[in-house]
């Protein structure tokens, strides 16, 4: 399958203006009628999916008269939820074309556990080879790469920094990649990268994920959220995920609204003021 920059891109892209509403922490306890609304959601949608998009639009629609900031925010996180999971289609191998060909683009490669011993394995090692024709393709982006300390004897060995290592020995020069090595989950990937991003290369304003096939609807799901999130919480402008390229993964994991519902409840407990 394929994706595509176009009808099916646009709830990615979620090019919506600034929250009207005063920025308040996304991760401030939610009370009353707001929160028997998000718990609604969150059961409807984590047991039925894509068969409850009616009666989730009732439950946001609710939402918004209780809180409108907060139910904008919400209605654009299950938007990208459902599409990830009803309509996203997974690029393989390399990027589509027309994605911005300058330093606005960062290309965020995700990681995975590593061998005991601290050795890539060889679906870290596919990532990595998706990640290169990317970056081959979009010579003038950022690539970032993702992923903290997960080998059992040598911990000190982390996904981030084998796989920068493996980029820079392909031929990717070192100034292009950005390293974050503290996260262990996805959700983590997420939060801790746009931090780096936000913090350290405001020139960025959209980008592609690099990842399994299998993990491409999550990991666009969950870096989409992160800055629907922030830019309720802060006011920051979105920055949206325009694309994906897979890894074709020998054995593929299974993800569906049933076990992504907690990591995307606990990005949203987590989005910093």
């Amino acid at each position: 399958m394929r994706s595509q920059i176009g009808k099916k891109a646009v709830i990615f892209v979620l090019a919506v203006c600034l929250l009207a509403a005063p920025a308040v922490p996304a991760s401030a306890k939610v009370g009353g009628r707001a929160y028997d609304l998000l718990s609604d959601i969150m059961f409807t949608y984590k047991k039925q999916g894509p068969s409850s998009y009616l009666e989730i639009q009732r439950l946001i629609g609710e939402l918004k008269e209780v809180d409108p900031a907060l139910g904008n925010a919400w209605g654009q996180v299950m938007e990208v939820w459902n599409f990830v999971n009803t309509e996203l289609e997974v690029q393989y191998d390399d990027l589509p074309n027309g994605l911005p060909q300058d330093d606005s683009l960062c290309i965020v490669v995700l990681g995975f556990q590593l061998d005991p011993d601290g050795a890539m394995t060889e679906e870290l090692i596919g990532r990595c080879g998706v990640a290169l024709n990317c970056a081959r393709q979009y010579p003038n982006a950022y690539i970032a790469v993702t992923g903290g300390g997960t080998a059992l004897r040598k911990p000190e060995f982390t996904e981030a920094d084998q796989m920068a290592a493996w980029l820079v020995e392909n031929g990717v020069e070192e100034s292009r990649i950005i390293v974050e090595n503290r996260s262990q989950t996805t959700v983590q990937n997420a939060q801790f990268t746009s931090k780096i991003l936000l913090e350290q290369y405001p020139q960025v304003k959209s980008i592609a994920i690099v990842t399994s096939d299998y993990h491409v609807p999550l990991g666009c799901l969950l870096f989409s959220e992160q800055f629907i999130f922030l830019s309720y919480a802060t006011g920051i402008d979105l920055i949206p995920v325009m694309a994906n390229a897979g890894y074709k993964a020998k054995t593929p994991l299974p993800y569906s609204p049933a076990n992504e519902a907690p990591d995307v409840w606990a990005m949203f407990e987590t989005i910093d003021s």
